[in-house]
């Protein structure tokens, strides 16, 4: 008969168990956005609020500047390239300084299909509501003055776009909103019809701001091309007259109140499509002001973050403000307004905090991680090396510094709790509040009561990694935006849900809580349901529309946990059984597909959009790009190439430790009997996120960035503080407590723990761990 777990440590473990599961089923009404309502009718504000993803009502009743007769609005698109919110000043640009202080603000990311983009980049994705770019050059191109009504190079900005994989529709705004009159150069790409063709064109000329009030007047979309002001010689005084003569035109200013905005009768908008060179990309500025709506943070539902937009978001906006009908193929959504309640200085900051936290994070990432990598290598190295000499400092030191490095990977977003943005130098904050969470969760790690168990330390920072990551999606994934594991928003991959980076931490360190705390308990059915349920809490978190929103979570969870599943059952493997398993996730992530694909098409998701692409057929080029991103991203360096090598060198050591000479590890084997399993199943898990997900390398590199320190640790574990469990003879584990089978002996340089006979001068024999996660003695 098994003793039941009643030991202290025991208990402790288990709540915090309770607790993680209790974070892990928070209903998203607990979401924390800030709330934010579209400029519609305060008729449509209501059902528009309720369903984040539903299209812009505003086309269905009259708004400011619509007559009784139904005449569309007219509306002012005023954009240029490499402008952002830096370059504001109430001197330099005092029109555009009032816009910001009085209308609804955000930061843009320009990313394009490149690195950088240019004007014309910009331009092309202002037409198509998708990315869309000029031809890879070394300069960047100006845009040409359009010939007889048909704009230069079309064909090579129509052939690129065929062959980019970015499914850009060349023309959808002209389409969407006929009634278009452009002005500049760059206005008339983005005015033109799917054949090249622009019909209402215009240069920028003296009488600019009357022109464009004239337009809108009539009811016409007015594109304004004010050029680059990255180039060279621009003129931002002169950029600030232009606009504030149309904002004059159109009402919204008045040489009697200079220093405020008045009641305008048309919407403007003005914004920074492109870095309008390749000298490297940085987030732009986007302002908007509309008759009768208050101030606030630019958002929308494609980037769901307050104070963020995307480029592809403008050409649905502009739709939406004209009351033409949705577009069909627009990658980006309307752009709403929240946080009315705020002053103006609040805004701004929050837009300038934005701008830092993508800078730093850019300019960081190119040498934090391969540092950070040869640190943690070098330290397991270490405490192989030096397991003789010097014994018990490597090991005091490797044990402690093991726990904290384990721990860097989740403070690496809990950074984002604290305003390091504000520093001075912004650099060091954001490395100093890192360190300074590495070392809280690594000394909570070892000094709480768990510290006693071998696995209690990594056991409370797994735990405490799930909960934050499982937080952090129900509330909008704020932790995970310009960290140095999280999104990076001039990629603009991904601005909610939970990323691949993300992703590849949440799944190691839920296997490797699952498996301590399965291996707390005797009974195989309860350890199945320990490692199962909170394993399928997380697959609805990870993929449901508006939580996770990640394709790939359900695969790679359920493929990668299967082995674990069978070894807590204590059921040998079988390809014949990770067959079937691979079946049921590829059967559940199509039902998930095709249930969202049945939603009407402007509540869909990417995952009923993607759906919707492989009925089309166009699902392979979705492929095709993610595979190429794959490759790219494992061919951009030699240490990307190196990097399977590492990750497959980390496996070996860590299922085969008596080859290296890893005693601990052993040992922790012996003592949690499923650990054996998790790390197959991490090697599974890892390498199907690899292949599913167009992060490609990084989703195991970000594993390892785990699992070395947590081997580290394991390694240089000094027993003796608690009896080991042991095996039965019927090869179950016995409750702590227990007393090992005689002849064996805790690794040399330990202290037997009280229960257990060490054999004088005997060499340590660990036992044999099967593929069921079982030991036999």
């Amino acid at each position: 008969m098994r003793a039941p777990v009643t030991s202290p440590v025991a208990r402790v473990l288990l709540g915090v168990l309770a607790i993680a599961l209790f974070v892990l089923g928070l209903p998203q009404a607990a979401q924390a956005a800030p709330e934010t309502h579209r400029s519609a009718p305060a008729a449509d504000r209501s059902a528009q609020a309720a369903a984040q993803t539903a299209p812009d009502t505003r086309k269905a009743a009259p708004t400011a500047g619509q007559d009784d007769g139904g005449t569309s609005p007219g509306v002012v698109s005023i954009n240029v390239s490499g402008f952002s919110f830096e370059d504001l000043g109430p001197r330099t640009t005092p029109h555009l300084w009032v816009m910001m202080k009085g209308g609804q603000i955000g930061t843009i990311t320009p990313r394009s299909v490149r690195a950088t983009s240019c004007p014309v980049d910009g331009w092309l994705g202002l037409g198509s509501g998708r990315r869309a770019a000029d031809e890879p050059r070394e300069l960047c191109r100006e845009p040409a003055t359009p010939l007889d009504g048909w704009v230069a190079d079309w064909d090579v900005y129509a052939q690129v776009a065929r062959g980019d994989n970015y499914d850009a529709s060349l023309g959808a705004l002209a389409e969407a909103v006929p009634d278009i009159r452009a002005f500049g150069n760059g206005a008339a790409i983005a005015a033109a019809t799917p054949s090249g063709h622009v019909e209402n064109w215009s240069s920028v000329g003296s009488e600019l701001g009357s022109d464009v009030a004239k337009s809108a007047g009539d009811g016409e979309l007015a594109l304004v091309d004010l050029g680059n002001t990255a180039a060279d010689g621009y003129s931002l005084k002169k950029l600030d007259a232009q606009v504030g003569n149309i904002l004059e035109s159109t009402g919204w200013m008045s040489a009697d109140r200079p220093n405020r905005l008045g009641e305008g009768r048309v919407p403007v908008v003005f914004s920074s499509i492109a870095d309008g060179a390749h000298g490297g990309s940085s987030m732009q500025a986007a302002m908007m002001v509309e008759p009768g709506e208050p101030a606030g943070l630019l958002t929308s539902s494609s980037t769901r973050q307050p104070g963020l937009v995307q480029v592809p978001d403008l050409a649905p906006t502009l739709v939406a403000l004209s009351g033409a009908e949705e577009m069909d193929n627009a990658a980006g959504a309307p752009m709403t307004s929240g946080s009315h309640g705020s002053d103006w200085n609040s805004r701004y900051q929050a837009v300038l905090d934005r701008q830092v936290a993508v800078k730093t994070q850019n300019d960081l990432s190119t040498w934090f991680f391969p540092v950070v990598a040869v640190l943690m290598v070098g330290l397991l190295a270490l405490a192989w090396f030096m397991r003789k000499n010097h014994r018990e400092l490597v090991h005091s030191g490797a044990y402690r510094l093991g726990v904290v490095f384990a721990a860097m990977p989740i403070s690496t977003y809990l950074v984002n709790t604290v305003p390091w943005e504000r520093a001075t130098n912004p650099d060091i904050a954001m490395l100093g509040a890192l360190a300074g969470w590495a070392l809280v969760l690594g000394v909570a790690a070892l000094l709480g009561p768990w510290r006693r168990h071998k696995f209690g330390p990594v056991l409370f920072v797994s735990t405490v990694t799930v909960a934050v990551l499982a937080y952090d999606v129900v509330t909008g994934s704020q932790l995970q935006m310009s960290t140095l594991l999280g999104e990076p928003l001039l990629i603009a991959s991904r601005f909610y849900g939970i990323g691949n980076s993300a992703l590849a931490l949440y799944c190691c360190a839920l296997l490797l809580a699952v498996a301590g705390f399965a291996s707390l308990v005797t009974k195989p059915l309860h350890r199945v349901l320990i490692v199962t349920l909170p394993v399928l809490a997380s697959c609805v978190i990870l993929a449901a529309p508006g939580l996770g929103t990640k394709f790939g979570s359900v695969p790679t969870l359920i493929i990668g946990v299967a082995y674990l599943v069978l070894a807590a059952a204590s059921i040998r493997f079988s390809l014949r059984r990770l067959g079937l398993t691979v079946g049921i996730a590829g059967f559940v992530m199509l039902t998930v597909l095709f249930l969202d694909w049945l939603r009407p098409a402007d509540q869909r998701t990417h995952f009923g959009r993607f759906f919707d692409s492989i009925i089309s057929g166009q699902a392979l080029s979705v492929l095709a790009r993610k595979i190429g991103m794959n490759i790219d991203i494992l061919t951009q360096s030699w240490m990307t190439l190196v990097l399977p090598l590492i990750i497959i060198g980390v496996f070996w050591m860590a299922l085969d430790p008596q080859r290296f000479g890893l005693r601990g590890i052993e040992d922790t084997y012996w003592r949690i009997p499923l650990l054996r399993a998790t790390m197959i199943s991490l090697a599974i898990m890892l390498g199907v996120g690899t292949l599913i997900n167009d992060s490609g390398i990084v989703v195991p590199a970000v594993g390892i960035l785990f699992l070395v320190p947590v081997l580290t640790h394991l390694e240089t574990f000094r027993a003796g503080l608690p009896p080991a469990p042991t095996p039965t003879p019927e090869g179950e584990v016995a409750p702590e407590g227990g007393v090992a089978p005689e002849g064996e002996v805790p690794p040399e340089g330990e202290v037997a723990p009280e229960g257990e006979v060490a054999a004088e001068d005997a060499e340590p024999k660990a036992p044999e761990i099967t593929d069921s996660g079982r030991s036999r003695g």
